[in-house]
């Protein structure tokens, strides 16, 4: 039955393509549009490749249009009828007949529609597979989808989510609580835009706080809002690891500034800046991410008196996996600057991580 389908639409393509060509179209161009090797255009075009159905269907909308009315050209021609779709049946055209053709045009219905069936259990197989959750709404905000690992995150059965309205979740499942991810589900419905949450903090119906991360997805139609995707991972774990490590730093008694920097040419905004820095430095108020790293840098030199020196100091050092040198602060005090390299597990320079701490007195000494 397939190899059927399979010829007709050989049928039909060559067919259109004799008057695409006669339009001043070639399959070099074809291959273009549909992104795909010329070769291989030719190969499905004389039946020796034998195109997926989405391929198919890109190929008749180019050729000539709509599907379904390509694929009745490529019966009749197979029947041996006129190719011309339009046609009053003739005298010789039994109504016997006209019931076979319309037997193969609704079996050719059926072969489209469990390819389309086979496809979609195909990535909703993957969906389901996946670690991270996702829901899916539609333009009035109704999950008409969740997968499988929606529960495991939240507890709820997926099937509960289905049919409910996103902002209603709270009222349906007592006990759990999500403003900051609704907010943010608010924000890239108002944008129209794909957003991507870190860390937005929910509680499960069972009382256990969580952190998730993942994306928004609005879907537009026309122009207009028409759903949602959301794909939702636990990132818990990272994110009490993160808050133990700054705990830890903020505790330490040195000024502490690390900073990614996988390319030098670059000028990155990933670092991070424990109290003590922030304090020696005036940036106490300073948000990670507020500010570049060359900018940054430029705060820190408002605070450094041998600033010169300070300079020519990171520039010469740049490549160096330790150095230190001597910075005179405007508190009229002397500080130890140590510059580390921070590489990766391969070993490869990652970024750098310099320690402040107080030049020790020779009574301290």
């Amino acid at each position: 039955m397939s190899c059927d389908l399979h010829e007709i639409f050989r049928l039909a393509a060559r067919h259109f393509y004799q008057r695409y060509k006669r339009n001043g179209g070639s399959q070099v161009q074809l291959a273009e549009i549909l992104g795909v090797n010329p070769s291989y255009v030719s190969a499905v075009m004389s039946g020796s490749k034998k195109a997926s159905l989405e391929l198919q269907s890109r190929i008749a909308e180019i050729l000539y249009g709509p599907f379904e009315e390509f694929l009745m050209v490529g019966r009749r021609i197979k029947n041996n009828f006129d190719p011309q779709l339009m046609i009053s049946p003739g005298a010789d055209e039994s109504i016997e007949k006209l019931i076979t053709r319309l037997g193969h045009y609704v079996s050719d219905y059926h072969r489209m529609e469990k390819e389309l069936v086979r496809v979609r259990d195909f990535y909703e197989e993957i969906v389901q597979n996946l670690q991270s959750g996702v829901i899916v709404t539609d333009r009035n905000d109704t999950i008409f989808f969740a997968n499988d690992a929606m529960a495991v995150l939240t507890g709820i059965p997926p099937v509960k989510f289905l049919a409910l309205h996103i902002f209603s979740l709270e009222a349906e499942f007592p006990g759990s609580s999500g403003s900051e991810f609704f907010n943010k589900y608010k924000e890239a419905k108002k944008r129209m835009a794909s957003l991507f949450y870190e860390n937005v903090q929910v509680v499960t119906p069972d009382g256990c706080s969580k952190y998730l991360s993942g994306w928004l997805i609005p879907k537009i139609q026309d122009g207009r809002y028409n759903g949602m995707t959301c794909t939702i991972r636990d990132t818990t774990r990272s994110h009490d690891l993160g808050k133990l490590l700054k705990l830890a730093l903020d505790n330490s008694p040195f000024a502490i500034c690390m900073a990614k920097q996988v390319d030098r040419r670059i000028d990155e905004k990933t670092y991070y800046a424990n109290t003590r820095m922030k304090q020696l430095f005036g940036l106490e108020n300073l948000k990670n991410r507020d500010l570049t790293l060359d900018q940054l840098l430029d705060r820190y030199e408002e605070f450094i008196v041998n600033k010169k020196e300070w300079r020519q100091f990171l520039q010469e050092n740049c490549g160096k996996k330790s150095s230190t040198i001597i910075i005179k602060h405007v508190n009229k005090r002397r500080y130890l600057w140590s510059k580390e390299e921070l590489l990766d597990k391969e070993g490869k320079h990652w970024g750098m991580m310099a320690l402040v701490r107080e030049e020790e007195t020779e009574k301290e000494k």
